[in-house]
């Protein structure tokens, strides 16, 4: 929502009927996901901080998303040297943290260095792909909540793997997501 907004602000991308209520409908799902209908949670600290908290997660990625948009989209930048650069940048930060762990650093890693790979493979081209659908002309309004769809996806491995409980508000909220996204993509 945070990045559908500063993309009408920022690029001024217009908004949509549909499109906005495709939004709607991604926000509306993800709520019922996250709460499973269940909105006392709001009313405990222990629910207001996550809020807090999740607003300042949501906020720092939108910010990313809209400027991230901006180099592709305005500024001509290729997504596969946008996330190289980012990851280097990344790299260079976290070097003072895998000094100051250097001893820990192996044993921490053992048994799991084919994981390390294969997540450090795929979440750079997930972006990659997020990117370069803007780079082909697709609207940062639309494509920043459809990239939601990773909490349907998670809710759904949740019950299918994990076994956590099913209920009608995450079945809802998964078909919600789906509806709002589906709607995004008419434009």
């Amino acid at each position: 929502m945070l990045s559908s907004l500063g993309a009408f602000l920022l690029p001024r991308e217009t908004p949509m009927a549909h499109g906005l209520l495709g939004l709607l409908a991604v926000v509306t799902g993800i709520g019922l996901i996250s709460t499973q209908g269940d909105l006392s949670a709001f009313r405990r600290p222990a629910g207001q901080e996550g809020v807090r908290w999740g607003f300042a997660t949501g906020s720092l990625i939108a910010s990313y998303t809209v400027v991230d948009g901006y180099g592709v989209k305005a500024l001509g930048i290729q997504p596969v040297v946008l996330d190289w650069f980012s990851n280097l940048l990344r790299v260079v930060l976290l070097i003072p943290v895998m000094i100051a762990n250097s001893r820990r650093m192996p044993e921490l890693m053992k048994g799991r260095w084919s994981l390390a790979i294969g997540v450090g493979a795929l979440s750079p081209l997930s972006y990659i792909l997020v990117l370069t659908s803007l780079d082909w002309g697709a609207p940062l309004s639309l494509v920043a909540p459809a990239r939601e769809m990773s909490m349907m996806v998670g809710a759904t491995f949740g019950m299918v793997l994990l076994r956590e409980k099913v209920n009608v508000w995450r079945l809802a909220g998964c078909l919600i997501l789906i509806l709002g996204v589906v709607l995004l993509g008419f434009h």
